[in-house]
């Protein structure tokens, strides 16, 4: 059984934020937009015959891990319900180019897991790497493991019933989980859990109200810890906040329960600029991943791609050190 609790204050300060506007809960300060710099046209993961979706990176005696979700490209962009698997892929630089290494985890028949492996975001707690993913919309589980190449360990049942998974580690271990929950209304809720470790259990945050303002909506949200505060990335579901259907949307939150929209203006669309000075406009860009370092600050931005022809991939963008709060 899940508790519930209404604020969130373990291990981080919970003190009030800045002023905002009434009308929209927008905030006066800049958004990771205004550091965003061209993506590498040759850098990222690509994998001929493979969709590629859902990356994270961690790093790892100075190497860059991705983990991220494949699927052959011959089942088309629906394939992931039923043949996504959990890949792994380095590089020594942050934008790439990543190289693959590994299948990490695939569905398991007579499992909980049967369906697919997907979403999957991997973070360190302690002296264990852990990889959240989802079987069906509304399972969470997670593997674990003492080396970041495995062998993987993982649960018998889903500890989370929502998707979307975006797990931050607190300094004393706890967990603090946002995700997304599509209700019997059809509004992609934003949604969050905690933990006092990521063994759970698990428990869900203000009633499992959403917790983005003015009827806010998402998917796929990444997060990350700056300022004092929760700092959010997701696609922007039905235009809510930025009035482009999954654009780019920023939010932040000092306690964990009341979030704020920093800014209307997209953090992102569906049109990347490269590096060498060209542009293309994607079919789909989605699953937001921000790379963040030690200090909390944001240094990538990793988002799935579907060209007009060809596979998704892993597009890469530097971020010039954005740090959220600064006017």
């Amino acid at each position: 059984m899940l508790l519930v609790v209404s604020a969130i204050a373990a291990g981080f300060n919970g003190h009030a934020g800045p002023p905002t506007n009434a009308a929209s809960g927008e905030l006066a300060f800049k958004s990771l937009k205004t550091c965003l710099q061209p993506a590498v046209k040759n850098g990222g993961f690509h994998m001929d015959g493979y969709m590629l979706w859902c990356s994270s990176v961690i790093k790892v005696d100075g190497i860059y891990q991705m983990f991220a979700s494949r699927w052959p490209a011959r089942y088309g962009m629906g394939g992931w319900t039923q043949y996504s698997e959990c890949v792994r892929a380095t590089s020594t630089n942050l934008f790439g180019p990543y190289q693959f290494q590994e299948v990490v985890l695939q569905k398991r028949p007579d499992n909980w897991d049967k369906s697919r492996v997907h979403n999957v975001k991997i973070v360190k707690a302690g002296d264990e790497y852990v990889i959240y993913y989802i079987n069906t919309a509304n399972e969470t589980g997670y593997a674990t493991a003492h080396s970041i190449t495995g062998p993987w360990t993982r649960i018998d049942q889903p500890i989370i019933r929502a998707s979307n998974p975006a797990p931050l580690v607190r300094p004393d271990l706890s967990i603090y989980v946002f995700c997304r929950l599509r209700d019997s209304a059809n509004v992609n809720r934003g949604i969050a859990f905690t933990a006092p470790s990521y063994r759970g259990p698990y428990t869900i945050v203000d009633h499992g109200d959403n917790l983005l303002p003015n009827g806010g909506e998402l998917e796929d949200p990444t997060i990350w810890w700056a300022n004092d505060q929760y700092n959010l990335l997701v696609n922007d579901w039905n235009s809510h906040a930025t009035g482009i259907f999954k654009a780019g949307a920023q939010y932040y939150s000092k306690d964990g329960v009341h979030y704020n929209l920093v800014s209307r203006e997209p953090v992102f669309t569906r049109t990347v600029d490269y590096d060498n000075g060209t542009t293309e406009t994607f079919l789909r860009r989605e699953r937001p991943f921000v790379y963040a370092n030690e200090k909390g600050e944001a240094l990538a931005l990793f988002t799935a791609c579907l060209p007009t022809n060809g596979p998704s991939r892993i597009v890469v963008q530097p971020i010039n050190h954005y740090y959220p709060g600064n006017p």
